[in-house]
């Protein structure tokens, strides 16, 4: 074989090479992210199951990747999310507000109308008859897609996101401003659960005897 010849067979192993180990690395990505998201799952609906003990947990299988896939496009913290969700039914999901709100996010089933045409048709809840039917609203992953669809709509118009939140309540009004302060105090709480894996959790402080060891070094 020639020089050219063993040089070219060596380029040819070599981008085998690479390309094998940027397979393996994408996969062991890929499983490592899936196990992430197992397990995050799991522990939103224990934080789920805490605060609401009679909660079905059936009935809130999908919730938690439901809400972390759209908090994310909302561009919030799903444990915002979750304090939003808290404070609206306290993880009821079958509860109705006293203005006709329905479901985990208490969304109103005229403000759901509204956004059929980006999230998908919804069942109308029908309260009229002997035989209670809450409809779609009451699934709390429907909730939870309606509700961030109406929390980026307000967003794109609202530049903080206290103003999102007191609309988001109160309606354009804002007849509610504590609710802010209702839910920050929720999220707050669900900050220091790590478990909960928030985006915005405080960075731990450096102990000040480690800094000044630091410092000396």
């Amino acid at each position: 074989m020639s020089q050219h010849s063993r040089l070219f067979a060596g380029l040819i192993l070599g981008a085998a090479i690479v390309v094998t180990a940027l397979a393996v690395t994408r996969q062991v990505i890929t499983v490592t992210g899936d196990a992430e998201a197992v397990r995050l799952s799991r522990d939103i609906l224990t934080f789920v199951a805490v605060k609401n003990p009679q909660a079905s947990i059936k009935a809130f299988q999908g919730f938690p990747e439901t809400l972390v896939a759209e908090a994310q496009r909302t561009k919030i913290d799903h444990c915002l999310a979750l304090a939003v969700a808290e404070v609206e039914s306290e993880f009821r999901h079958d509860v109705i507000g006293s203005a006709g709100a329905i479901g985990l996010f208490q969304v109103m089933p005229s403000t759901a109308a509204l956004f059929e045409s980006s999230v998908g048709p919804f069942r109308r809840p029908n309260l009229t008859t002997n035989k209670r039917d809450l409809g779609d609203l009451a699934e709390p992953s429907v909730s939870t897609r309606f509700a961030m669809a109406y929390l980026r709509d307000i967003l794109s118009r609202k530049p903080t996101v206290r103003e999102a939140l007191t609309e988001y309540n109160g309606g354009p009004a804002g007849r509610h401003p504590h609710y802010y302060r209702m839910v920050m105090g929720a999220y707050v709480e669900i900050l220091e659960r790590a478990d909960l894996r928030c985006r915005y959790r405080e960075v731990p402080k450096v102990p000040a005897p480690l800094l000044a060891g630091m410092i000396r070094m």
